[in-house]
């Protein structure tokens, strides 16, 4: 998670891409479908393992490195929701969305 959070939606995760979604295309380019799968899992573990949403904040903001800030994006859900919308998105196959 590490990896995904610390190093595609950094600080400067602007210079990257547009919204999200291009830094998850960025991030599956040249993963196979398995590995975006398990990231997936990986994703729902993370949300499964912080019930508390203050919790999954800190984890993902302080622990994970996440420079993003999701809200404005995605109309103003919490973090959980954007997660699982991550999730979805690499399930359904990152590259071709």
């Amino acid at each position: 998670m590490y990896q995904l959070f610390g190093a595609f939606f950094h600080q400067d995760w602007d210079m990257d891409g547009d919204d999200w979604p291009d830094l998850i295309r960025n991030f599956a380019k040249g993963q196979p479908q398995s590995e975006l799968g398990a990231t997936a899992i990986e994703l729902d573990r993370l949300l499964a393992d912080f019930p508390d949403d203050a919790a999954l904040d800190h984890e993902l903001f302080r622990v994970l490195g996440c420079g993003y800030a999701p809200l404005p994006d995605v109309g103003g859900p919490t973090v959980r929701r954007w997660l699982g919308e991550i999730a979805a998105f690499l399930r359904a196959g990152a590259r071709s969305a």
